[in-house]
């Protein structure tokens, strides 16, 4: 029987264009074992990933708890410029989940808010009734926005009318679109802003 190459201890010549064929493949294998633990994970299969992956699965954990730090600090820079509205005075309230406005004399309004799943949560601006129309929302809404913008956090809006005396349902939408937030697949029920880069709004302006 006549001796092939592979006999003779030759081995098939591996060109740049196969190489970088493999290491493509293997990229996409790695990121389809990582999709795959970090779903099982979502999914209450920790024990699994712990015993199979356990390598992977700590890099994922680790991953998840700089996110959430990042979140949180983003949304403390958030935080503080709602703090600065101007010609208004802030006062978090004793949950943390509401900010209040004042003039120099009385409460004028106040925004709700929280963060969940790494986005700052709006659930509402309810202005006096006797201040309504002087674009305290507005102004309200506009340091949220340029605040999360710089932070480049995302605002996921659930925001229903307050009474009688505040926008209808089609008007309060209107006005949150002015500012950017939209309805999206990945928020059924609610609206929501992507944050915008410097050249957003250069084309914007």
């Amino acid at each position: 029987m006549p001796y092939t190459d592979i006999d003779r201890g030759y081995r098939p010549h591996i060109t740049p264009r196969r190489k970088s064929a493999e290491q493509a493949e293997i990229s996409r294998l790695e990121n389809e074992l990582r999709a795959f633990v970090a779903i099982a994970l979502q999914h209450g299969l920790r024990d699994y990933c712990e015993i199979r992956h356990p390598e992977l699965t700590h890099e994922l954990d680790a991953g998840l708890q700089r996110a959430r730090q990042q979140a949180e600090s983003k949304y403390e820079r958030v935080m503080a410029r709602l703090g600065k509205v101007p010609g208004l005075i802030a006062c978090v309230g004793d949950t943390g989940e509401r900010t209040y406005y004042r003039n120099s004399h009385e409460n004028v309004a106040y925004i709700e808010h929280s963060l969940w799943n790494k986005r700052f949560i709006l659930s509402g601006i309810w202005v006096a009734p006797t201040y309504r129309g002087q674009g305290i929302a507005h102004r309200i809404l506009r340091q949220l926005v340029d605040a999360a913008d710089d932070a480049e956090l995302g605002i996921e809006l659930h925001h229903e009318p307050f009474g009688e005396e505040g926008l209808d349902k089609p008007a309060l939408e209107a006005f949150y679109n002015r500012h950017g937030f939209q309805h999206h697949e990945l928020t059924p029920g609610a609206m929501f802003r992507i944050p915008r880069t410097p050249l957003d709004h250069h084309d914007r302006s």
